[in-house]
């Protein structure tokens, strides 16, 4: 798909031997997207072409063999000179899939495990062809560690560590978050944030993204605080590092360092939201994605598609407007899609909404639909949960927004919207209480 703009600092990576131009340090797969390839990826079982649906990391559609290593998650590899992306899990070409035939044969599905049973030898015939024909890449050639982006090194053992304040999450609540914590006084330094994503900001940098408007300032406003405060030594930031795990008071990290154990005096748990889903026939078509997903793609300066569609079953999120600010010409449509078709890629959306059903072409479709909160973490701190429509949320305690002692949560993981200003109250609420 066209660029929004070209690429300031180029570099040259190779997906399946054909010459991509990228910016260095995006995902890679926006860049592939970009050079017009949305079908990155085939499904584990009937080979069906998959596309990036969230840009986070959460979905199966962005998979593949980067610099020899299988089922990376491409929307989480930043872009580099020389780097080898092979398409995965396919018998033929990235475009014509010989395994896609399993689709064809058994379009209401198929149970491997009960084709031809009871008939001698055959069975096992078909199951072992199935375990050869499943599965999402073949292993490494070579033994070893091997990093995303060709990083190589020995296996060490896990680090402990103290420290007086770690935020998980570098999206709009963590920012907040730390931006408080950091008003404490303390060390240089003393305030933590790991996030798991090429660079901190979140969804603030997709809010803020493509206008000075009223929209977009306060977002703005924020990322530059927080700039300002890490270039002053007041916060520290590591980003592709992944809080795994919390257990008592100990929190497992693991980043391209290696693994250390942290405790935190205080640990803020701000890890944001996943993406709603819906189920309709034609969901998972290449081209169907998420409202941030969308946003997110076009920040970095690359639009999903020449006619991209925006469905809206309920109220809309701020995601809409930053899509619509960046791509004027997209149409926006409120129901609920019943169905999508296309075979490689989306073609068409049909919305049941108060007129009855309509039915819209696209060639990118984005749903905006209700997040579902990233309790995970916060069910392991030990954190009550409250069971909405949208999934658990973890609840904190009002006016602190304390866990536990010494353990707090704020942002979409407790329910609360995406608000600046709502954000930054809920922020300073938990400095208070941390003092």
């Amino acid at each position: 798909m066209p660029r929004l703009r070209p690429p300031r600092n180029p570099v040259t990576l190779h997906f399946d031997g054909e010459a991509v131009v990228a910016e260095r340090g995006e995902p890679a797969a926006a860049a592939l997207v970009a050079a017009g390839h949305l079908a990155l990826a085939r499904s584990a079982k009937f080979h069906r072409p998959r596309g990036p649906a969230c840009m986070r990391a959460a979905c199966d559609g962005c998979l593949a063999r980067v610099d020899g290593e299988p089922n990376v998650m491409t929307c989480r590899v930043p872009a580099a000179e020389g780097m080898r992306i092979e398409t995965q899990n396919v018998m033929g070409s990235r475009d014509t899939d010989l395994l896609r035939m399993a689709d064809w044969f058994f379009p209401e599905g198929m149970n491997h495990h009960e084709l031809f049973a009871g008939v001698p030898g055959v069975q096992r015939v078909m199951q072992a062809f199935a375990r050869r024909v499943a599965g999402l890449g073949r292993l490494p050639k070579e033994a070893g560690p091997v990093g995303h982006a060709g990083h190589t090194g020995p296996v060490r053992s896990a680090a402990r560590r103290q420290v007086d304040v770690l935020i998980v999450g570098a999206g709009p609540a963590g920012m907040a978050a730390a931006l408080a914590l950091a008003g404490n006084g303390g060390e240089a330094g003393a305030v933590e944030v790991v996030d798991d994503d090429l660079a901190w900001g979140g969804s603030a940098r997709v809010l803020a993204a493509g206008g000075e408007g009223s929209a977009a300032g306060p977002w703005q406003r924020l990322l530059g605080a927080f700039e300002t405060a890490m270039r002053g030594g007041r916060i520290a930031v590591r980003t592709r590092t992944t809080a795994a795990g919390i257990y008592r008071d100990d929190v497992l990290v693991a980043g391209e360092e290696g693994v250390e154990v942290v405790t935190a005096r205080t640990l803020v748990l701000a890890p944001g939201a996943h993406d709603g889903a819906l189920a309709f026939e034609g969901n998972d078509l290449p081209g169907v994605m998420s409202a941030r997903a969308g946003a997110r793609m076009l920040a970095a300066g690359v639009a999903p598609g020449k006619k991209v569609v925006v469905v809206t079953p309920g109220p809309s999120s701020p995601y809409v407007e930053a899509v619509a600010r960046a791509l004027p010409d997209a149409r926006l449509v409120a129901g609920t899609p019943t169905r999508a078709r296309g075979s490689s890629r989306v073609k068409e959306v049909v919305v049941a909404g108060a007129r009855g059903e309509e039915r819209v072409p696209c060639d990118a479709l984005i749903l905006d639909l209700p997040v579902a909160p990233a309790y995970e973490l916060g069910a392991q701190a030990g954190a009550e949960l409250v069971h909405e429509p949208r999934g658990f949320v973890v609840r904190a305690a009002a006016g602190t927004g304390r866990i536990r002692e010494g353990v707090y949560a704020l942002g979409e993981v407790t329910g609360a919207p995406l608000d600046p200003a709502a954000l930054g109250e809920a922020a300073e609420a938990i400095a208070a209480a941390a003092r």
